[in-house]
């Protein structure tokens, strides 16, 4: 059977003829259900760049309203095609029998499968470990390459929980490699945690993990000794870019009240300098030189 799978397959890539056939004419062979999510992506996808491939069917006979077609290879293309209020179908025609043509659509269902999380990762560890790069084994499996380097880098650390909320789309891919670079397997769970009960997002928990490396670096300390390990939860965390984002308001603040201060002197040495008495009292003084903060704020002719 292997002999005659081929032998069909081949000959379907040598078909070259496209026929526009009314969508009504057309009947699935051998239907399957899809996914949802994939379903619409395959949408947009034919929706912006077009049908890249024909639709493969057969002959399968003739009614009152005239000759109709089976469709062998292409179901998923058909119902987009159909989605988006197309009429006529790109098709390419291909004679097979009743046994071929099943067997055409068992060997489509089965290619089409959609492989299981275990069997993705096994693949990717087996490619990465013959030498393959990350663009050439994206190349291989048709995924893009920041996915497969991000992937690449959770396995890698051992990370299968981390991998199973990303398939499971509970997180972004980039927030869970950022979660594999928190310190502890405690802080993960609780960044896991916090993202889930929607506690803090994305961006508030990768400045939340920034702060507790930078901690798990220095060493926080308290009175001369180290303080107290705690264990992290989606509150203690919240607590901690709280405090951070308080922290960095009070810096913005005294950043802004310096900025004042240096305004009020430039304006107020501007007006001085403005004065060509006290520009001689300077001179006669030995003063020469203005901190550079405010002279480059004051117009050259200005300076003494």
């Amino acid at each position: 059977m292997n002999d005659r799978v081929d032998k069909i397959v081949s000959a379907l890539s040598r078909s070259e003829h496209i026929t526009l056939i009314p969508v009504e004419r057309l009947r699935v062979l051998n239907p399957r259900t899809r996914n949802p999510y994939f379903f619409s992506q395959l949408v947009e996808n034919i929706a912006s760049v077009g049908l890249k491939r024909p639709i493969t069917v057969a002959h399968g006979g003739c009614d009152a309203e005239g000759e109709w077609h089976e469709v062998l290879c292409g179901q998923g293309r058909l119902e987009a095609l159909k989605a988006l209020g197309e009429t006529l179908i790109p098709c390419s025609i291909v004679e097979a029998n009743e046994i071929d043509r099943y067997l055409i659509t068992l060997t489509e269902n089965i290619a089409r499968r959609r492989h299981s999380t275990a069997e993705l990762l096994s693949g990717l560890q087996v490619l990465r470990a013959k030498g393959y790069t990350t663009e050439e084994i994206a190349k291989k499996t048709n995924l893009d390459d920041t996915y497969i380097n991000g992937i690449l880098q959770l396995l890698e650390k051992g990370e299968q929980r981390l991998i199973q909320a990303v398939e499971k789309r509970v997180m972004p891919l980039w927030l869970a490699v950022e979660v594999a670079r928190a310190p502890t397997e405690e802080v993960q769970v609780a960044m896991v945690a916090a993202y889930e009960s929607k506690t803090l997002n994305g961006d508030q928990l990768l400045r939340v993990r920034r702060i507790l490396s930078k901690r798990e670096v220095s060493g926080k300390k308290m009175h001369g000794r180290p303080a107290p390990r705690e264990k992290p939860t989606p509150q203690k965390l919240l607590r901690t870019y709280k405090n951070e984002v308080r922290r960095q308001k009070m810096v913005v603040q005294n950043a802004n009240l310096q900025e004042q201060r240096l305004l009020l002197i430039t304006s107020a040495l501007r007006r001085f300098l403005a004065d060509e008495h006290f520009r001689t009292l300077l001179r006669a003084e030995g003063v020469k030189d203005i901190p550079e903060a405010v002279a480059s704020r004051i117009p050259p002719e200005l300076m003494p």
